[in-house]
């Protein structure tokens, strides 16, 4: 036990900095969830996926998708992440598929921008997976992915949260 500890106190950063998903076949950051919802209709659910959408956008946010008969729901926004008193935005598409009693959630297609004040600065941005990928042992980036890692987890829970 106490190696344990030892080696997991040498190198905590370096495993937190490791817990990125990656699909398969994409190389992408890929975090995917099937919950199930207890007496949850499925127009239930999909109002609560509008809810989260319409309380968590932003003006560059939107929509991407919107079929109600098919229980689909997918649009794009972006986190803020203050890292060493910078901010920057990760974009991500969101997707919701629901059913009665479950739905399912994907958040894809991250994307890494520093953030600006100005509206009129425009801003290229890059893939999360160039930024975060593949894990590099510099302590200065294990940081800077672990808030990453940790503010998409907590994105999760308030999903999942509303959708309860």
């Amino acid at each position: 036990m106490k190696l344990l500890w030892l080696i997991l106190s040498i190198f905590p950063v370096g495993l937190l900095a490791q817990t990125f998903p990656v699909d398969a076949v994409t190389g992408k950051i890929y975090y995917a969830e099937e919950v199930l919802v207890k007496d949850a209709p499925q127009l239930d659910l999909y109002h609560r996926a509008k809810t989260w959408f319409a309380q968590t956008a932003k003006p560059e946010s939107k929509i991407v998708s919107d079929d109600l008969s098919n229980g689909v729901l997918i649009g794009r926004n972006y986190l803020l992440v203050p890292v060493k008193n910078q901010p920057y935005r990760i974009w991500y598409t969101l997707k919701f598929e629901m059913e009665d009693d479950r739905y399912w959630y994907s958040l894809t297609d991250f994307q890494l921008q520093k953030h600006s004040s100005s509206q009129a600065a425009s801003l290229s941005s890059t893939p999360l997976e160039k930024v975060v990928l593949p894990v590099k042992s510099d302590s200065s980036d294990a940081g800077f992915h672990a808030e990453v890692q940790q503010s998409i987890l907590t994105l999760i829970q308030q999903i999942k949260k509303s959708m309860n």
